[in-house]
């Protein structure tokens, strides 16, 4: 898989495909990554289809000269027909599979994205969580691992505050303090399973069954009722009043709509007492609007059916065409009536002409719950198509149950059939549309109902976006004029950022914050020192992305980040739940001020910057000097051996100074942009003790000043203009240099 990271995201691979997001309402919905091998077959394919459009025109000549010359084709030129056709289906086999394989991504990039509210559930409800992923390397269709975000929040949600019991309750039932909920993926050959599981108390039947009977959704004589079907329901919950995590019988319901939209199902394993577990069984997508079809004439229009939702082809006789007390028709099959309609009228328009009389071809269509015979005209052969679908906004009429245009062999022009929608609209049955339900989670957007109080601790969690609206404002954002964001730029050579620069800055911001996030997330069991250097990349690399857009806000607060991070890094201080703590919520303030741009600028969050600023001055006695008053306000400490240095430069008629450098915030570290320039100064005298010192600028402790003790034979105004000249080059914005005589002397110091 290409890897983009800050240094190298002009050389990363992506593909447009309409993401609509997780990831999310965020930037970069129409890219995705791409494996340079696809990319191989890729060319490897389209050389062959080159190949494969030669011969199809050399054989158009030779067949044109046959008709010309009315002479018939020879052995040879028909051989060479049948290649090119077995060819050109290979090919198109082929590129389908390719186009499939490139749409498919590792499950544990969706998982990943639930550790933070996990986390924060189990600090709002008080108890142990630990969530558990098994196989993240299963590769789903992106389609489903956006749709899937939402309805399993909510599933864990559940499991978090229904099913784990409390610290307490587990040790009086012998079980570990620690909660465990478990999200796995497992591949089968047709399917993928979804496995969310907990080790909670159960699912307590006889007390839904209670609730249900009370709300009225079941009746009292119904012993035995089945459990998924009653808290599946809409609005069905066992709390009498919702609470800030659960309680509004949603959850369930929108999982079970989401599995039924993919043609899957829902199995529950409920072991009371010990925990319960939902299976998530769905479908593989086998297409990219490319679907195996029926081809049906009704009148003078074709439509096509996806022939997996076709059950049967019946010829039925008139008189075997009943009608029930209210003239609805219907017809046996299997034993069993089965309600008869006309498939033009169902699609609005004249009802299907019978060619022959004396038997009427019946097709029997099965939606998501039902099943329907539909009349048509003729029965046509298969075919696979490409569905090409309709912009509704253009058309006057309700094209309910249409869910596209396709060609059908021969140049025709065929309808592409929503049966779904279609058996929804024949049996009364409310289906659902996309409105309503979110395709990806933002969760870098606070919830309206917080866990907390404290908004700080808010758990995040998406607005609802069809995938029409997802691409209108992907679009829209693409389109903002540049200087939306050029107006706000600080440097004028930053002003000239295009609409795709601000693009890219702003895609590579969302998936390295993303990506920081994660890595805080680990860090907070694993103290590896791998993952903190990643999270400080992300965090540098973020710095300078927004301050190449001009947001000083959010480039000073990354910065603030970056500073308390450097201070774990470095072992100076330890890491405590109260700092992790802060740090994820900076990273996730940072993601909310990336979906923001470029129509929004974020102000300061000012109780985060107090919350950051309590955290420095806790720590400011343990770390060395890099603060502004502090540098100008401490003197020199110097060595005796430092001291004769000085002298001897003295008797070489030269001059100390104290010299007071300040840096402009730049996208290079500070301790780098100090440490060269000191490089630079050494050519004009001898540098005799910095603050903060030289190890602690190597070590990386500095901040954009610094204050140095060096002899040169340069007068002052020869100082000033030997600075000048590398002030250009190493971003500095002031300095000042006095001559000094006096020092402190100390034999313990430490330079």
């Amino acid at each position: 898989m290409t890897e983009q990271t800050p240094a190298s995201a002009s050389n990363t691979t992506t593909t447009d495909n309409n993401q609509t997001t997780n990831t999310n309402q965020q930037h970069g919905l129409d890219r995705m990554l791409v494996r340079l091998e696809h990319l191989d077959k890729l060319l490897n394919l389209a050389g062959e289809v080159i190949i494969t459009s030669s011969t199809l025109h050399e054989l158009q000549r030779d067949m044109t000269d046959a008709v010309t010359h009315n002479r018939p084709m020879s052995e040879i030129e028909l051989q060479i027909i049948k290649s090119a056709d077995e060819a050109s289906s290979r090919i198109s086999q082929d590129l389908h599979d390719l186009v499939m394989a490139i749409r498919m991504v590792e499950i544990g990039e969706t998982f990943k994205l639930f550790r933070r509210p996990v986390r924060d559930l189990a600090r709002a409800l008080k108890k142990d969580i630990e969530l558990k992923f098994e196989g993240e390397k299963v590769l789903v269709d992106k389609a489903l691992a956006e749709r899937l975000v939402e309805p399993l929040l909510h599933t864990l949600r559940n499991a978090a505050d229904h099913g784990l019991e409390s610290p307490i309750e587990r040790i009086h039932a012998n079980k570990n303090e620690k909660g465990i909920i478990l999200l796995k993926a497992v591949e089968h050959e047709h399917e993928t399973e979804i496995v969310i599981s907990d080790d909670g108390r159960g699912i307590d039947e006889p007390k839904i069954f209670e609730r249900a009977r009370k709300l009225g959704l079941l009746k009292h004589s119904e012993q035995q009722p089945e459990l998924l079907p009653i808290i599946c329901m809409s609005g069905f919950s066992t709390k009498e009043k919702a609470t800030d995590t659960s309680g509004r019988g949603v959850g369930l319901d929108l999982v079970n709509t989401m599995v039924q939209e993919f043609n899957g199902t829902i199995e529950i394993e409920n072991r009371f007492g010990n925990g319960c577990t939902f299976r998530l069984h769905i479908p593989r997508l086998k297409a990219v609007n490319i679907i195996d079809a029926l081809i049906v004439r009704c009148s003078n229009t074709l439509y096509a059916l996806s022939i997996d939702k076709v059950i049967s082809l019946q010829g039925i006789k008139p008189e075997n065409i009943q009608a029930s007390m209210d003239r609805e028709r219907f017809i046996k099959y299997l034993g069993e009536p089965l309600a008869l309609f006309d498939l033009s009228e169902l699609l609005g328009s004249e009802p299907s002409s019978i060619d022959n009389p004396e038997v009427v071809p019946v097709v029997i269509i099965e939606g998501r719950k039902d099943k329907i015979a539909c009349v048509v005209t003729e029965f046509l052969a298969p075919s696979k198509l490409v569905n090409v679908p309709l912009a509704t906004e253009m058309f006057e009429r309700d094209l309910t149950g249409i869910a596209g245009t396709c060609i059908i062999s021969g140049g025709r022009v065929g309808i592409t059939v929503d049966v779904d929608m279609v058996v929804s609209m024949a049996t009364g049955e409310p289906l659902k549309t996309d409105e309503g339900h979110t395709n990806a989670a933002d969760f870098s957007k606070p919830r309206n109902d917080k866990i907390e109080n404290n908004p700080d601790n808010s758990i995040p969690e998406s607005t609802a976006m069809s995938h029409s609206q997802e691409e209108l404002v992907a679009k829209s954002k693409l389109s903002i004029q540049r200087d939306r964001i050029a107006n706000r730029m600080e440097e004028s050579s930053q002003k000239n950022l295009t609409d795709t620069d601000i693009s890219d800055l702003l895609t590579e911001l969302s998936r390295g914050l993303m990506e920081l996030q994660d890595a805080l997330l680990s860090l907070e069991n694993n103290k590896d020192p791998e993952i903190m250097k990643e999270a400080f990349r992300r965090l540098h690399a973020a710095k300078g992305n927004f301050t190449m857009l001009g947001v000083s806000n959010s480039a000073s607060l990354t910065h603030e980040l970056e500073t308390l991070l450097d201070h774990l890094r470095k072992g100076e201080i330890e890491i405590t739940q109260d700092l992790m703590d802060l740090m994820l919520d900076g990273a996730a303030e940072l993601i909310n001020a990336t979906n923001a741009l470029p129509q929004k600028v974020f102000e300061p969050n000012t109780s985060l910057l107090s919350r950051i600023d309590q955290a420095m001055r806790l720590i400011a006695d343990t770390v060395p000097i890099t603060d502004l008053d502090k540098i100008l306000g401490t003197s020199f400490s110097l060595t005796p051996t430092i001291e004769l240095q000085l002298l001897g430069s003295l008797k070489q008629n030269g001059r100390a100074y104290e010299t007071f450098i300040r840096f402009n915030q730049g996208r290079q570290a500070p301790f780098l942009v100090a440490y060269l320039t000191l490089r630079k100064l050494c050519y004009y005298g001898t540098i005799l003790a910095t603050l903060p010192s030289v190890t602690d600028i190597e070590n990386g402790f500095c901040n954009n000043a610094i204050k140095i003790l060096w002899a040169s034979s340069l007068t002052l105004p020869e100082i000033d203009t030997a600075v000048n000249k590398l002030a250009p080059f190493f971003n500095i914005a002031e300095h000042r240099s006095i001559p000094t005589t006096v020092f402190r002397y100390d034999n313990n110091a430490e330079i």
